[in-house]
């Protein structure tokens, strides 16, 4: 024999969902960028938004729209935020005067940021040079102008950008070495090899390509740590003549790459 509920019980039920969903949206709402539910579990080094605003930061990105950054006419279609998640296609222009990457409105001196990310496209073997102990790419004995490759699953290339310039940035990439990498610093052969060296990651921590990672960066003065899915990577690096204060950005690398729940605390 079928039953059914009387319409008072029915109506009661219905407001009750109501204010539940109600009192879900006010609450993230009110935490800045809510974590999406696609389906992942929590991770090392992942921190709840609850964690994070009580211990004094403040949301970068509200998870609906890209308020705060400054968001240029080029930008359109290729950065673009869907359930929480700020996504790029990598597709961004490279013509003059127009930098595809996308940077906060404001500037920023010494702050720790909380960061996730990572790279969704399907992995496929490239070639990927090779970095020596002292931050130079191995090279050919026979041509020592090209470097030595070996074939790796590349997914793609990104990376988080400091005080408005592209040498001061955590780098998020597919090679061995590991993501967290300060490459404009590593790279530049005009710098002491022992702050080349520190630049280099001391592991590498980065989770399976496709999964979400999470960065958590100190900049302070000069100095630079980076902790990645709960593991120190970089260790107070040091970087000469780094700018004092400038945005911080979201780098183009001409490679798909998603963020989301991204926090800062500014350091006095």
């Amino acid at each position: 024999m079928r039953t059914s509920l009387p319409r008072q019980r029915i109506a009661a039920l219905g407001s009750t969902i109501a204010v539940a969903v109600l009192f879900l949206w006010a609450s993230t709402s009110a935490l800045g960028a809510p974590v999406p539910t696609d389906g992942d579990a929590p991770f090392p080094g992942q921190r709840a938004p609850e964690e994070l605003k009580q211990q004094g930061f403040r949301s970068l990105f509200d998870g609906r729209t890209l308020a705060g950054w400054d968001f240029k006419p080029w930008h359109e279609g290729h950065w673009v935020v869907r359930d929480g998640v700020i996504h790029y296609d990598g597709g961004g222009p490279r013509k003059r005067g127009q930098d595809p990457s996308l940077w906060t409105a404001d500037a920023y001196g010494d702050f720790v940021l909380y960061v996730e990310w990572r790279l969704p496209a399907k992995p496929e073997l490239k070639p990927q040079p090779i970095v020596l102990y002292n931050g130079d790419f191995l090279m050919q004995e026979d041509n020592p102008r090209v470097r030595v490759t070996r074939p790796r699953l590349d997914a793609g290339d990104s990376g988080i950008l400091m005080r408005g310039t592209l040498k001061c940035q955590a780098n998020i990439w597919s090679q061995s070495l590991g993501s967290g990498e300060i490459n404009g610093y590593r790279t530049d052969r005009s710098m002491p090899q022992e702050v080349r060296r520190a630049c280099i990651p001391i592991r590498n921590a980065d989770r399976p390509f496709g999964e979400w990672n999470a960065f958590e960066i100190t900049l302070q003065g000069e100095s630079m740590t980076v902790v990645l899915n709960g593991e120190k990577v970089i260790d107070a690096a040091h970087l000469p003549d780094l700018p004092e204060r400038g945005p911080v950005g979201l780098q183009h690398h001409g490679d798909s790459v998603e963020f989301r729940n991204l926090w800062i605390k500014e350091l006095k």
